[in-house]
């Protein structure tokens, strides 16, 4: 705290009063803006493996990981990983890699998730193949590791694995991306700067560079909550729902939308709480509603959100698309919804569906 002497009051008495501290000095870490883009770019390859991994369901996701000796350029490993790739889709056809130096020997090595497309997670015997004892593993997975090894031998590479995600998917992320940032910069040689360290294959990805903090994750609960309430499998059924175009036609609406206070939140179930973000974005759109009164100003947002949808997705005429938005309002009652207990629709014969049917 700074103070200075200075007359107290008007009667001539002197004390300390305090003034405003000096602004602090430029970081070099949070103002500049070529490392902010390098948390940005982590951050954008954590999430599109966190969705990647919540879309296709965590116990039908393996992780893949893949080593070469000697190969210390960039070049190199990227001319080799482009060849196993082209192999690799025909087993896989989607998935989401990252690739860093080894720390001691400076070789290039990836990671990937990958969809396998059936459970692969529940009984594996983690204990077992950490001790290499492979007896009771599925022999559908066995007989896929022998097809990459193949693989992996004809394109160069070395050791070759594919296991199940052991703890969370949301964790599996975090860890597979925390190096990111330093890998960005440090881990590049000269002529190495513009090489890719995380990239996509089969039209898989959920998030783009091109994106703020702030909206990326906030749009996305809006999303889910939408998703909700028109009882989907998912928010990435909403363009089925709706129509190509229903971003055109509601995205205004839908951004504005109030959603339940505990999609702003974050953390476990057990205790979520407001970060920086979504306590920001909670006042803010509180604040565009100002005008209402303050007991109607969520049941205001979804009713405009709601109507539009009537009127431009389902082609609905004003009554209907009323009568629907009052339906619709009545569903979303934030005492009934929340993050954590409102369950998707459920289809028949285990595939998801993507069709919203008018309340």
């Amino acid at each position: 705290m700074t103070a200075c002497a200075a007359p107290a009051d008007d009667e001539g008495e002197r004390g300390l009063r305090r003034v405003a501290p000096l602004p602090r000095l430029p970081s070099l870490k949070k103002d500049n803006c070529i490392v902010n883009g390098k948390y940005r770019s982590a951050f954008v390859a954590q999430e599109n493996i966190r969705l990647y991994i919540w879309k296709f369901r965590e116990q039908n996701v393996g992780v893949l990981t893949v080593t070469i000796a000697d190969c210390i350029e960039a070049a190199e490993f990227q001319r080799k990983w482009h060849s196993f790739l082209n192999a690799l889709r025909k087993i896989f056809p989607t998935g989401m890699w990252v690739r860093e130096r080894q720390p001691r020997s400076g070789n290039w090595h990836a990671h990937a998730v990958v969809n396998v497309s059936w459970d692969i997670k529940t009984n594996f015997p983690f204990d077992q193949v950490r001790k290499r004892l492979y007896a009771n593993v599925d022999e559908r997975l066995r007989q896929l590791w022998r097809q990459l090894r193949e693989i992996s031998e004809a394109h160069g590479f070395g050791r070759i694995e594919l296991l199940p995600i052991k703890h969370s998917g949301q964790a599996y992320a975090r860890y597979l991306t925390k190096y990111l940032t330093k890998e960005f910069g440090l881990s590049k040689l000269l002529g190495e700067e513009r090489c890719r360290l995380f990239s996509v294959w089969g039209k898989v990805r959920f998030v783009r560079p091109k994106f703020t903090f702030l909206t990326s994750r906030i749009i996305q609960k809006k999303k889910l909550w939408l998703a909700q309430i028109l009882e989907l499998p998912d928010e990435t059924c909403l363009a089925s729902a709706l129509g190509p175009r229903w971003w055109f036609h509601i995205g205004e609406a839908l951004s504005q939308v109030i959603m339940p206070i505990d999609f702003y939140r974050v953390g476990s179930s057990g205790g979520r709480d407001f970060d920086q973000i979504g306590m920001r974005q909670w006042i803010a759109d509180w604040m565009g509603f100002a005008g209402e009164q303050p007991a109607g100003m969520m049941e205001r947002s979804h009713f405009n959100l709601f109507y539009n949808v009537g009127v431009h997705c389902f082609e609905q005429t004003p009554e209907g698309a009323t009568r629907l938005a009052i339906n619709l309002v009545e569903k979303a009652n934030p005492k009934q919804l929340t993050l954590w207990n409102a369950a998707p629709a459920k289809s028949n014969g285990g595939s998801k569906s993507c069709n919203a049917v008018p309340a």
